[in-house]
């Protein structure tokens, strides 16, 4: 199944794609919400596929939209690994990296998994709160 998924993100490598940038996975958008004045609302959404690649200091989230590749960068600063609660409350430690963007004063962070991606935006000046999560499109079925 990994050969699978590797064919799939060779086949749609995204053009000007730096050799030194590995695929690390590929997502699909399974929900998206807003939280303002404390709550938290789910927007209605359109799934995206995401595909994830990264040179050990940078992460890039292409998504492709009227045939063309886009990307958003992100700066590693965290590649230890990633906090994950289980149900009874417990933090799992497991491998993954976090990263951040603070491009046109649009602050936007990423944890990055083998099984999922988590996106937070807030944007400038707002007390709103975008948070994005995807899994990985071999847990999609």
């Amino acid at each position: 199944m990994g050969l699978v998924m590797n064919s799939v993100a060779q086949e749609r490598k995204p053009n000007k794609l730096p050799s030194s940038y590995r695929h690390i996975g590929t997502y699909k958008m399974i929900s998206k919400i807003k939280v303002e004045k404390g709550e938290a609302m789910s927007v209605v959404i359109t799934p995206l596929v995401y595909r994830v690649y990264s040179d050990g200091i940078e992460v890039r989230v292409y998504c492709r939209a009227a045939g063309e590749d886009s990307y958003t960068a992100y700066q590693i600063y965290r590649s230890d690994g990633i906090g994950a609660a289980r149900a009874s409350g417990q933090i799992d430690f497991i491998a993954g990296v976090q990263a951040m963007s603070n491009k046109a004063e649009m602050m936007r962070q990423i944890s990055v998994t083998r099984e999922s991606i988590t996106m937070v935006k807030m944007p400038p000046r707002s007390h709103r709160v975008i948070i994005i999560r995807a899994d990985s499109q071999l847990k999609v079925k």
